[in-house]
Formats: C-alpha cells, sequence, structure tokens
C-alpha cells in the first residue's frame, strides 16, 4: 500500500490510517490462514481476491444509494477501477523496496527453518 493515505483519510487522518493499516494486516492474516487451509495455489489468490473485492464493492453501491441504476454501478466501477489504478501506480514506484525487504524475510524464515529441523 503506498505511503500516501491523503485523498483516502484526508489530513488528520493519522487514527483511521492506523486502524485501517490494523484491518488490514488482519484480514492478511485471515486470508493467509484461509489460503493455506484451502491450498489456494498463490497464483489464484489474487484473482480470488480481487473478485470478492469488486462484488463488495457492486453490494454497497446497492446498499447505499436511493436510487442504484445498471448505469451507475458502471460509473461507480469506473471509479472503482480508477481507484485501483492509482493505488498500483504508487505501489510500483516502492517495488525496489518490497522485493528487497520480501528477500530479506524470506531468507529469515529459510535460516529459521533450517534451525529448526
Amino acid at each position: 500500500m503506498p505511503d500516501n493515505q491523503d485523498d483516502l483519510f484526508g489530513e488528520d487522518g493519522d487514527e483511521e490510517l492506523a486502524d485501517f493499516d490494523r484491518l488490514t494486516d488482519m484480514l492478511f492474516r485471515r486470508v493467509a490462514d484461509f489460503a493455506d487451509e484451502e491450498e489456494v495455489p498463490d497464483g489464484m489468490l489474487s484473482p480470488l481476491l480481487f473478485r470478492v473485492a469488486v462484488t463488495m464493492r457492486m453490494m454497497d453501491y446497492v446498499a447505499t444509494t436511493a436510487k442504484p441504476s445498471g448505469g451507475g454501478l458502471k460509473l461507480d466501477l469506473d471509479r472503482f477501477r480508477r481507484d485501483i489504478e492509482d493505488i498500483i501506480r504508487e505501489t510500483k514506484k516502492d517495488a525496489d523496496r518490497f522485493v528487497a525487504e520480501a528477500k530479506e524475510s524470506m531468507a529469515a524464515l529459510a535460516e529459521q527453518n533450517d534451525e529448526e529441523s
């Protein structure tokens, strides 16, 4: 997730951002547990989660709009797509750091597993 969250939480959104991060961590752990339990292949997890995200967005639109319509849903999905594209664009800027940290974490985990064996 990119560091710049001003659009989502506003100028005084430190508390909201902290809660968002906490919920993200909790959801990540639950999804990882689900993937392990169900033996979901790594390449399938992202499309599954994306489908859930789109479906949740569609349900949110219908539940929170006074007069939902197919055209309105299409416009809302266009906004959602732009939001997703913005997140990906910002995240790409941090790709090198992410890869370095992921490699470091994976190496530490492999070392820990070797020590336990």
